[in-house]
């Protein structure tokens, strides 16, 4: 180390020491918003079925299946489905907040 000046390996010191510096700082920023993402994970709101969608896809398998009744009914039973699956899922959720 001899031939090297004084100056070049202070900066070089400086210059390790804020690389050093800067990836501890953001692991541990990475680390707290790594906490934060998973604690407002657990507190998403519950899934909410369209009745719409299960209408459409009712009405598209009973058309196939029988026609114009059978579309009606399809669509009739796809949204009481949806419906159901959103009762039960509201019913979940006051389960698991008592």
């Amino acid at each position: 180390m001899a031939g090297i000046s004084r100056t070049k390996r202070i900066g070089s010191a400086l210059l390790g020491a804020a690389f050093l510096l800067t990836t501890a700082t953001s692991a541990a920023l990475a680390e707290e918003k790594a906490e934060a993402q998973g604690s407002a994970a657990q507190q998403a709101p519950p899934k909410k079925h369209s009745k719409l969608k299960g209408a459409i896809v009712g009405g598209a398998g009973g058309a196939i299946v029988g026609g114009k009744k059978g579309a009606a009914l399809g669509a009739a039973g796809g949204a009481l489905y949806q419906h159901h699956k959103n009762k039960k899922e509201a019913k979940q959720q006051q389960k698991s907040q008592q």
